[in-house]
């Protein structure tokens, strides 16, 4: 995946989910012309715990987004 591209999906991500300004994805190909993006982060909660929180993006090789989910665990 070009790097214009990444850029172009990180933009959209980051609209979403502004914590993830300083974070670069982790790419991977799902099949020719569609890569995976995941973004991971930890976000501090009220009690003094932390929750780990991954973004998983699917993208074309333009940075159109397909698919946005996120998980907590």
């Amino acid at each position: 995946m070009k790097t214009e591209a990444i850029r172009k999906v990180t933009e959209k991500v980051v609209k979403k989910h502004p914590k993830l300004a300083a974070t670069n994805p982790k790419v991977s190909v799902l099949s020719p012309g569609k890569y995976l993006l995941q973004y991971s982060f930890n976000d501090d909660l009220p009690n003094g715990k932390t929750i780990s929180q991954t973004i998983r993006v699917v993208a074309d090789e333009e940075g159109n987004i397909s698919k946005m989910s996120s998980s907590r665990g």
